[in-house]
């Protein structure tokens, strides 16, 4: 079973116009190496949308911390159709519930 420990970004406030290293935490707690695509999601407040995915190995018993890189268009006015001061971000492998808050960034 794959668990999602802790979601850090690497500058926050994140420049406008920049993309956005992340560091997130894991953990594989089965018997089994498994390969999963961890997802990041992004919402301003509303519906969560996808914003990044990609491909990670997971060792049986072990506590991943690995670095992803969120591209600027994706933290951008073009992409969400509005300007942004702030997004709350989240990962997993499914889209956060409705009620869940992310790890909230703000954009300078």
């Amino acid at each position: 079973m794959i668990r999602f420990l802790a979601f850090i970004p690497a500058e926050n406030p994140a420049k406008r116009g920049q993309s956005l290293n992340v560091l997130l935490v894991t953990e594989n707690t089965g018997d089994e190496d498994l390969t999963r695509t961890v997802r990041f999601y992004g919402s301003l407040g509303g519906e969560w949308r996808e914003i990044l995915a990609e491909e990670r190995s997971f060792p049986a018993h072990s506590h991943p911390h690995l670095y992803f890189n969120i591209p600027a268009k994706h933290l951008s006015q073009d992409f969400w159709g509005e300007d942004l001061d702030e997004i709350a971000l989240a990962a997993g492998e499914a889209p956060p519930g409705p009620k869940d808050r992310g790890t909230l960034v703000f954009i300078i």
